[in-house]
């Protein structure tokens, strides 16, 4: 708002935020920058891209993917939150740090190829979860970072596809897999070792729970509950509680056992499983390491004459066997096929 030289080498310029912000993401980058302002202004936002001189062909390229990405997220979202949106190159010491408005992404983001076109998702992600709408608590974090990872993952899937999706999602699983393995930390963690919530716990599980969320009320739903809760809180603070008490409301179900043994309660299904087929007779064997999740598995039959079905068996205990009558001895079948949900195979 103001810009004065104290001296003949120096000037003091004056910043006036009228949009309330966390301290946490609040920044300012001073160097060398050759910039670009996109014509593709979303909803009227100014976009731009700030990197290093010798670095402004590529740069300018790959941000370019930017005002896109923004437009996809006020359509499935809500209006962008910030009056202009600048994507730096810079020194961070993370592939990329969401502050509101200026978001930072790491010197080696800048390719020329658009091949960090995932993490731009995400740091845009994180302007709507993470930066307008903020966690009250760290023990909180998911709401900023599983969001941001969420939708990433609908991002690419309704750009390329659900097959390339699923792949996402499938290393994301691998990386919960691995994490629950030698952790015995729930997702809503109020631990006072603020760095190992950097975590697949905040990141992949989080962003799992949305995934799994949304194949429970429906797509149509979801983004319902999703855009209530940012408009509720769009400037302001919210907890695990305040995000699940708008998806019952909107769902009309309960979902405190799926809130509770997906947030605050560690670890995932680790599951066995055995079959067998007898007397056109198919019998799968499930059992739960633990105390038992309670869920929904999807199973693809293709039987011997062909024919193509899908059946849903409800797990709520240690051990189910769950049967399909068929003809013949030989069944083909997959498991979750559409990878919906989140669990081990042992």
């Amino acid at each position: 708002v103001a810009e004065t030289n104290p001296t003949a080498a120096t000037t003091l310029t004056h910043w006036k935020e009228v949009i309330p912000q966390a301290t946490k993401v609040m920044v300012i980058g001073v160097a060398q920058f050759a910039v670009k302002e996109y014509a593709q202004k979303p909803g009227g936002v100014p976009v731009s891209a700030w990197v290093y001189p010798k670095d402004s062909t590529k740069g300018f390229y790959d941000y370019g993917l930017t005002p896109n990405i923004l437009q996809f997220f006020a359509d499935n979202i809500g209006p962008f939150p910030y009056k202009k949106l600048a994507n730096v190159q810079s020194t961070t010491i993370f592939g990329g740090m969401e502050n509101a408005s200026a978001i930072f992404y790491a010197e080696s983001s800048v390719t020329g190829t658009r091949s960090e076109e995932d993490l731009l998702a995400h740091e845009i992600a994180h302007q709507w979860f993470g930066d307008a709408v903020s966690e009250k608590s760290f023990a909180h974090l998911w709401l900023s970072e599983g969001f941001a990872s969420f939708f990433t993952h609908f991002y690419i899937e309704k750009k390329y596809g659900k097959e390339k999706a699923a792949e996402r999602w499938q290393k994301a699983r691998e990386e919960v897999v691995q994490f629950a393995s030698s952790s015995s930390r729930p997702v809503v963690d109020s631990t006072k070792d603020l760095m190992s919530l950097l975590s697949p716990n905040s990141y992949s599980k989080g962003a799992w729970v949305l995934h799994m969320l949304r194949n429970e009320v429906g797509e149509k739903d979801f983004l319902t509950i999703v855009q209530t809760y940012y408009r509720q809180f769009r400037e302001g603070n919210a907890e695990t509680g305040d995000f699940k008490a708008i998806a019952e409301k909107i769902s009309g179900k309960d979902l405190s056992l799926f809130f509770e043994q997906w947030l605050y309660r560690p670890g995932i299904p680790v599951l066995q499983m055995r079959t067998k087929v007898q007397a056109d007779t198919f019998y799968l064997y499930i059992d739960q390491k633990g105390k038992p999740f309670q869920f929904t598995l999807e199973v693809d039959f293709v039987l011997q004459d062909g024919e193509w079905i899908r059946k849903q068996f409800a797990v709520k205990e240690a051990s189910h066997v769950f049967t399909v009558p068929v003809k013949g001895s030989s069944v083909n079948f997959s498991l979750d096929p559409d990878t919906k949900l989140l669990y081990e195979m042992k």
